[in-house]
């Protein structure tokens, strides 16, 4: 994929020999390829980002009982979760707080989880089975991705269907709350075929009443590689399925939080949840042209329909107030990609274009003779440059921009019964639509990125990055919003280093600030209105902090992995922080390989105390305490079988990650989980 240019390119790094250290290896997650980011090999230890890779291996060895579960322990990632397991569950990183739903863009192979409402990407339709890396970029991704990259990027990249004879794994588990779960999945190819395929089913009553959650997912995935042709080709196809039911148990107030854990478990809505159905079809092709460069296509549909209730009354039928939401979703994505030898070193270049389109309805009380429903329409389009040039002494520079647009078409109306005869009974009786509200917008947005990373030895890289991102309003924002909403524009700089300080040693350090002007939230008018809507701040909010991380073997068979972050979100010209951001989390986790056979896991997890997520002055509510949970896990390995017992909350911590007015949301206690695993 490369070409041989005559001409000179205006940087004046340009102008020495080969870079340096461009074949030196390197170990563990920095030298894993990444594609989320760009950097000078490829590679996450070049990132001018903080990034973290997580790869196969470690999601085996991690011993997470969930998505959120394994996503919470890296540096500077936050979990939100009202249900105690991926089912409303979000991810905050670097201080976003409540609106990390939007702010926190998730992918899954390239496209995105995040819905057009505030319900974010649904955490519970992804199984950690059929995850083959993720990729956690902090502070970028903008130029590439586009609305909603603020706070950092999940690259969520799935298994691909593996060639030659059938392979494949079965695996049961079982565990506290009733939990039980069933997997199995298989991969094979011949010629140039190829396919993979999965299936599971979990079940669970939850640590709470009413807090059950039952999930079935299905993936299936045949890739073509035609064999023969000019230039190498292939095309797959990937088909997703996911349905779950589930519990709303809602909060508990501080009284029942703090009077021990049967009030904690207890719920005043036994009779609130829901039912979700998910599907996801992506069709793709890449075209391979040599030294003309790379073209990849894909166009994915997803759709999702959502039953349920909430605020059970018995004096209603249930479809008299069960609510609906119905989305469906169309994204086009266009890339390609050039290298180019020019001056004595290898530059990428890459370009590509996004369309999308998404309809939304919200209808409320379905079975009623009134019924509010909520619609809107978002069309979008994006195109974006980026450039990667190698020069002389290990420099690299990297540079990007985006432009994007955005229509969104918001209508308010409501189903009403109407009869052509009322007394003394009713005949002839239809529901009529009627529309009672109509918001349209077109937003223009530009992003930026601007990295510089220097390999000053085979073992260290010193980075520095600056971008600009954006976010516009989504479907449920508009629906309840100041005749003013606006999308919200910031900015973020970054400077940190990585280096392999000795063999099996791994350290990596990032400071960022970033500024957001318009920043979107819900809340009371601040100048006295009294009404409480969707709105931009009065003021900017800047956040401030650092994450580090480090990795280390010991001995061969002990090894720590450890990881700070600090974070203060303000509102720029107050002392007050954004709330539902804690300032400090921390994680630890040492393996201890006690022969061959048999392994021993044990981590922490620290969040610090937050500000209520009503408590914009932090002044009106009681912060919500810091905490700190342990976990202990043992793995035995028998020929193909793999036999996994773990303890979770071993000390029996009651602590809630979320809490609204002196209301939370209590997590799980002290619970237990076995898990066999049989591959072949």
């Amino acid at each position: 994929m490369r070409v041989t240019l005559s001409s000179s390119l205006a940087a004046a790094w340009l102008l020495a020999g080969q870079p340096a250290h461009a074949d030196t290896p390197y170990a563990g997650e920095l030298g894993t390829l990444v594609v989320t980011a760009a950097s000078v090999d490829g590679r996450a230890f070049t990132v001018p980002h903080g990034i973290t890779v997580i790869t196969a291996d470690e999601i085996a060895d991690s011993t997470a009982s969930s998505l959120s579960d394994l996503l919470s322990r890296q540096a500077g990632l936050h979990l939100k979760s009202t249900s105690g397991n991926d089912k409303n569950a979000s991810i905050d990183i670097r201080g976003m707080g409540d609106t990390a739903v939007s702010n926190v863009l998730v992918l899954v192979d390239g496209v995105r989880l995040n819905e057009s409402d505030l319900s974010g990407a649904n955490l519970a339709s992804i199984s950690l089975a059929e995850i083959e890396r993720i990729e956690i970029l902090r502070g970028g991704g903008a130029v590439r991705y586009g609305d909603g990259a603020v706070g950092g990027v999940i690259n969520i990249l799935t298994r691909t269907p593996k060639s030659g004879r059938l392979r494949g794994s079965v695996q049961m588990e079982t565990g506290s709350y009733d939990s039980h779960a069933l997997r199995t999945a298989f991969s094979g190819g011949t010629g140039d075929w190829r396919l993979r395929a999965s299936a599971g089913r979990a079940l669970s009553d939850g640590y709470r009443q009413n807090n059950t959650f039952n999930r079935s997912d299905a993936n299936a995935e045949v890739r073509y590689a035609p064999s023969g042709l000019a230039l190498p080709v292939e095309a797959y196809i990937r088909l997703s399925i996911h349905k779950d039911t589930y519990g709303l148990p809602g909060p508990v107030s501080a009284a029942a939080f703090d009077g021990g854990e049967s009030a904690r478990r207890a719920s005043q809505s036994p009779f609130d949840g829901g039912e979700t159905d998910e599907r996801t079809l992506t069709v793709g092709a890449l075209v391979d042209f040599g030294t003309a460069g790379m073209l990849e296509w894909l166009t994915s549909w997803r759709d999702r329909d959502n039953l349920y209730v909430i605020g059970y009354s018995p004096l209603l039928s249930y479809q008299e107030q069960a609510s609906r939401i119905e989305s469906n979703r169309q994204e086009t994505q266009l890339r390609y990609s050039l290298d180019v030898d020019a001056l004595g070193h290898t530059h990428s270049l890459g370009m590509g274009a996004h369309w999308q389109s998404a309809d939304y309805s919200r209808r409320e009380s379905i079975g009623s003779t009134f019924s509010p429903l909520k619609t809107g329409a978002l069309e979008g389009r994006g195109a974006y440059l980026e450039a990667t040039l190698r020069g002389a002494a290990g420099l690299t520079l990297t540079a990007g921009a985006r432009a994007n647009e955005l229509k969104s078409d918001y209508r308010d109306g409501a189903f009403s019964e109407s009869c052509a005869v009322f007394f003394p009974v009713k005949s002839g009786c239809s529901l009529v639509y009627s529309q009672s509200a109509q918001t349209r917008n077109t937003w223009h947005d530009q992003a930026y990125e601007l990295g510089l990373a220097w390999q000053a030895t085979p073992t260290a890289v010193l980075f520095a990055s600056a971008s600009r991102h954006f976010r516009a309003p989504n479907v449920d924002e508009l629906a309840l919003a100041t005749t003013n909403l606006q999308p919200q524009r910031g900015t973020t700089a970054e400077f940190g280093l990585r280096s392999l300080p000795r063999r099996g040693a791994e350290l990596s350090l990032t400071l960022f600030g970033m500024r957001i002007e318009d920043e979107i939230y819900f809340g009371p008018d601040s100048t006295g209105g009294g009404f409480t809507l969707n709105r931009n701040y009065d003021k900017p909010t800047r956040r401030l902090g650092g994450e580090v991380q480090a990795r280390w073997q010991f001995t061969p068979t002990l090894g720590l992995r450890a990881n700070l972050a600090y974070v203060r979100p303000r509102f720029e010209g107050t002392d007050a922080d954004v709330p539902h951001v804690p300032r400090v989390t921390a994680n630890a986790r040492m393996e201890w390989r006690a022969h061959d056979s048999l392994r021993w896991f044990a981590s922490a997890r620290h969040a610090g105390r937050r500000y209520d997520g009503n408590d914009l002055d932090n002044q009106s509510w009681p912060v919500l305490p810091a905490y700190t949970v342990y976990d202990l896990a043992a793995r035995y390995a028998i020929g193909s079988l793999e036999l996994t017992a773990a303890v979770n909350n071993l000390f029996d911590k009651a602590y809630s990650t979320t809490g609204y007015s002196a209301s939370y949301y209590p997590m799980p206690g002290r619970n237990y989980a076995l898990s066999l695993r049989w591959t072949f």
